[in-house]
């Protein structure tokens, strides 16, 4: 009966709302029970924080990051990406000619940073076969040892808005001719040959050029909107059809990694060094931080969550919602805001329990990026309840991510609960009864 009487009050309560620290809604005198009514707080103290993930499995995203930036919060970030060459088949005519050996590089058209500011990559041999040491997965941490000798280089102004954009780095004759030859001397004729004879290929940006991180498109056939090595040669006959050849050698998705590191020297997050650390906001100007690639992650705790139990004996969330803002001036154009964020739960270690069956929504009031009316907004009603409802506490929290954060090294900041105009709110409506 009790159950059946709450459920006929929610259906008449949607209109409610308010700003007020707390206020209290007493049901009407015709209702049964008295003891009914909605109290609405938004004064909740709230820990606020930067941590930094492990690892991040870099592996399997179809995605070559390669570049250099520095951001003054979040210090020098660089992405090298290595990667295996396979071909689809071993197969050279007897009576083919070499000609030359390049790199294709084609745009997938995300970028990070200035992107008019010219850059340089250089193309070295791996020396060690690139697999993951256990398991199936490469992280933004793991790297292998590479020869000195450059294979290849380009100096360039980068161009990624159309997908359809290529770069092409040609790769020494050398080489090329040696693959070649193998290959048509069938002393390479399949997958584990090739894979003894050239372990792969890591493209590395010029760390001086700090400027951006640019993302490459791959598939396993074919460089047309692809990125691999591709073999040029000639196979002359008496026909006057086009004799010009070509042997793609693609990227295996599954042995490609981006290797990204963040050298935080003389920043706020100078001393993030472990996993477990957290900085908390009050040290960093009232802001918390998350990037993709480096695994820097904002975190936001409720630690007097549970002292809504004390406000009855029966109590239910009916909305919380948490409102945050991203600092102004800290996006641009080179550094948009995404659309929304990934929340997730971790524990009192910052380990990840799961992902939040809500995301952080992006919410501009005039329809203008750059309007102190940006905020974001999270839904947190079912994890308050799951947090009231548990027979023992849980010292979890939550961290704020981007969806594709294994793959991007975008970031964003955010004002914290100590800010006055840009205040991080949780605002809970809370049904006693």
């Amino acid at each position: 009966m009790r159950n059946s009487f709450i459920l006929l009050f929610l259906s008449l309560i949607v209109f409610i709302s308010c700003n007020d620290d707390l206020k209290t809604y007493p049901v009407g005198d015709d209702f049964v029970d008295s003891d009914v009514s909605i109290k609405v707080i938004d004064t909740f103290s709230l820990k606020c924080g930067t941590f930094m993930l492990d690892s991040i499995v870099t592996s399997n995203t179809n995605r070559i990051l390669v570049g250099s930036v520095i951001d003054t919060n979040l210090g020098h970030i660089t992405s090298q990406s290595y990667m295996k060459l396979m071909a689809a088949s071993f197969d050279i005519d007897a009576s083919a000619r070499f000609d030359s050996i390049g790199f294709v590089l084609n745009y997938d058209t995300y970028y990070y940073g200035d992107t008019t500011v010219t850059q340089n990559y250089k193309i070295h041999r791996v020396t060690n076969i690139i697999e993951p040491d256990e398991g199936a997965s490469l992280f933004n941490t793991s790297s292998f040892p590479f020869d000195n000798e450059v294979l290849g280089e380009l100096t360039f102004t980068p161009k990624p808005h159309k997908d359809s954009d290529s770069l092409y780095i040609p790769i020494k004759y050398d080489l090329g001719k040696e693959i070649f030859d193998k290959i048509k001397d069938n002393e390479i004729n399949n997958y584990d040959d090739f894979e003894q004879f050239f372990n792969g290929v890591t493209i590395v940006p010029n760390t001086s050029l700090d400027s951006h991180v640019l993302g490459f498109q791959f598939s396993t056939s074919g460089l047309i909107k692809n990125s691999g090595m591709r073999i040029y040669y000639t196979v002359e006959d008496d026909d006057s059809e086009n004799n010009d050849y070509t042997l793609d050698l693609n990227v295996e998705a599954s042995q490609q990694f981006n290797h990204i590191e963040n050298n935080r020297l003389n920043t706020p997050l100078e001393s993030l060094d472990t996993y477990e650390t957290i900085i908390s906001s009050f040290l960093t100007n009232h802001l918390i931080y998350a990037q993709g690639g480096t695994g820097i992650s904002a975190r936001v705790e409720i630690p007097y969550l549970e002292n809504l139990k004390k406000l009855s004996e029966n109590g239910t969330v009916l909305d919380g919602q948490l409102q945050f803002y991203p600092l102004k001036g800290s996006y641009s154009e080179n550094n948009p805001l995404n659309e929304s964020l990934t929340v997730y739960i971790v524990d009192h270690k910052n380990r990840v329990i799961g992902e939040l069956d809500s995301n952080a929504i992006l919410t501009n009031e005039e329809n203008n990026e750059f309007n102190q009316n940006t905020f974001y907004t999270v839904d947190l009603s079912y994890y308050i309840q799951e947090i009231l409802n548990a027979t023992y506490t849980l010292n979890y929290a939550l961290m704020f991510q981007f969806s594709d954060y294994n793959k991007t090294v975008n970031r964003i900041l955010i004002e914290d609960d100590n800010v006055e105009e840009f205040k991080m709110k949780l605002t809970i409506s809370y049904l006693t009864y």
